[in-house]
């Protein structure tokens, strides 16, 4: 009990304190019942202490008053070293990356410059996780991730990329060219309204509160469409079949290019959340690298 191995009967302890039954233990590690019950009574001789008062028959364990006083340590235990585990997994792949961001950011940011990132570090591997999912970075299902939001995720580094971005009415120059006397808010009031439902789930700003940011509450009956893809939004006014409300990071190339008009300039609404590149506490050079890469192509 003094080597290693005491390590499988606190395991099997940890596991059975925590649900209640040697079966329910077994299920979890992946051995029989019996196998669990054998390393607790190996580890109550060891001990010289009962950690469990068995109910009638057997099937529900309770643990004793020792073993509740020593439970939260032993799991917190076994929690840091499956971290570890993890993190020494994802150091062992230096040469292959997991880098993930939403489809938008992909589309505009990733995709344009990855190639250039690859010839600059022909040793490293990139693999992109497309997804509008939150990826768990410590538990090695990304390397780095490129989010949007309020930079509020716990034990994770964070850059911030870009501070303050605002919401901006833009739509397809056709249609802000059927106003030659200009495109004024009686005009807007008369589209149909685009609107970008991929962070509803929060409290990200709509079209009606862009409206009450310029002092507009009588609107009457407005058209609203919904689009939960971010990229889907833009094509739709880039199209000419509605304004959109849109991130002003994600159609800064289209406004360049002149494939969107920007509407009310003035009357800017931030959207309260910005863009970061996000890596766990701890990582490869190699993803070190490509933070601080991403970092200066992507700061303004």
């Amino acid at each position: 009990m003094k080597t290693p191995s005491h390590l499988n009967a606190l395991r099997a302890f940890e596991a059975t304190a925590r649900l209640g039954s040697f079966k329910a233990a077994a299920e979890e590690i992946g051995v029989t019942p019996e196998a669990i019950g054998q390393l607790v009574r190996t580890l109550e001789a060891y001990l010289e202490l009962p950690l469990f008062h068995r109910s009638r028959g057997g099937k529900r364990l309770t643990p004793s008053h020792e073993a509740l006083s020593v439970l939260p340590a032993v799991s917190e235990a076994f929690r840091s070293l499956t971290s570890s585990t993890e993190q020494l997994k994802r150091l062992s792949k230096s040469g292959m990356l997991t880098l993930t961001a939403p489809p938008s950011i992909t589309a505009q940011w990733l995709i344009p410059l990855l190639p250039k990132f690859l010839q600059e570090q022909p040793e490293i591997e990139v693999r992109l996780d497309i997804t509008e999912r939150l990826l768990d970075l410590n538990a090695g299902d990304a390397d780095i991730a490129i989010r949007y939001g309020d930079g509020r995720w716990p034990d994770l580094q964070t850059i911030e990329l870009i501070h303050n971005e605002q919401l901006i009415p833009v739509c397809a120059p056709a249609l802000y060219q059927r106003f030659p006397e200009g495109f004024d808010l009686d005009a807007l009031l008369q589209q149909t309204l685009i609107h970008d439902t991929t962070l509803d789930h929060t409290d990200f700003p709509r079209w009606q509160d862009w409206l009450a940011h310029i002092g507009c509450s009588h609107y009457g009956n407005l058209k609203f469409i919904e689009l939960n893809a971010s990229l889907s939004v833009i094509e739709m006014a880039k199209t000419g079949q509605g304004v959109a409300l849109a991130r002003e990071q994600l159609v800064l190339n289209d406004l360049a290019q002149g494939r969107l008009i920007r509407l009310f300039p003035e009357h800017a609404l931030s959207s309260q959340r910005n863009y970061y590149i996000v890596t766990p506490r701890q990582t490869s050079p190699a993803a070190q690298r490509l933070a601080s890469w991403l970092q200066v192509q992507l700061t303004p």
